[in-house]
């Protein structure tokens, strides 16, 4: 997975919930797989953040997409 991470090219934004039970991307490594991404914790949301603060994910990609 990390070989076909490190093949993507474009800006990537990775949101992570503090409560997921995935870990956090910044922390275990995943991050460095890619060329060009960052990681936002959104507080209080669990593994699906587009579910449980909707609000703050369309905040957070549409931001995203901006730049």
């Amino acid at each position: 997975m990390r070989t076909l991470w490190g093949r993507i090219s474009c800006p990537t934004l990775l949101v992570r919930g503090t409560e997921s039970w995935a870990s956090d991307p910044s922390k275990d490594g995943r991050l460095a797989a890619f060329r060009s991404a960052r990681v936002v914790n959104v507080e209080g949301a669990g593994h699906w953040v587009h579910h449980d603060r909707l609000p703050e994910f369309l905040r957070l990609v549409r931001e995203f997409l901006a730049e």
